[in-house]
């Protein structure tokens, strides 16, 4: 598999989705740091460094949900990109990487082309607009109630978590 290319091609997609106004709706309200922050991540790892900007990760997920949503893991390749203007995404996509195939012990979640964009605010550089762009089939054998129960609240649980390890690193830098 060409990461690099494929890399560019999800950067492009998650800017293309950010662009396209259409049918959203805005809300507004270091890898092993992650950890440290993200509550739902039982770990996080590197598992091959392409270059500066691009990784092969895998995350493993708690549970939740009450225990409805067993654990998960995911095979990603993220990559950093910045564009004019300070706008800066991560973007993501599952790969098939040889020293990590599935295993009994979880099942594996595939992330499509997803992203997190940081914009600094025009009327306020000192905030940042956070979008999301995230695209998962959870794997397994779900019902479309259960995910369409368990997902808003564990995105609103990794925003305050972000929030809360923002918090923490701006006070172990000051």
């Amino acid at each position: 598999m060409d990461y690099k290319k494929t890399a560019e091609e999800v950067s492009a997609k998650v800017l293309f989705y950010l662009q396209d106004t259409e049918g959203w709706k805005v809300v507004k309200s270091t890898p092993e740091y992650r950890s440290k922050w993200d509550k739902s991540l039982q770990s996080y790892q590197i598992v091959e460094i392409i270059d500066q900007d691009t990784f092969i990760y895998r995350s493993i997920t708690h549970s939740y949900g009450f225990g409805m949503v067993s654990q998960r893991d995911f095979v990603y390749m993220l990559h950093v990109k910045t564009y004019d203007g300070n706008l800066m995404t991560t973007n993501s996509i599952s790969v098939v990487h040889p020293d990590l195939l599935p295993t009994p012990a979880y099942i594996r979640g595939t992330t499509f082309s997803s992203g997190y964009v940081c914009l600094p605010l025009p009327e306020n550089p000192e905030h940042t607009r956070l979008t999301i762009i995230l695209q998962v089939d959870l794997g397994g054998f779900l019902t479309p109630s259960v995910i369409n129960s368990v997902m808003p609240m564990t995105l609103l649980n990794f925003v305050t978590d972000c929030k809360s390890g923002l918090k923490m690193l701006r006070e172990t830098i000051t």
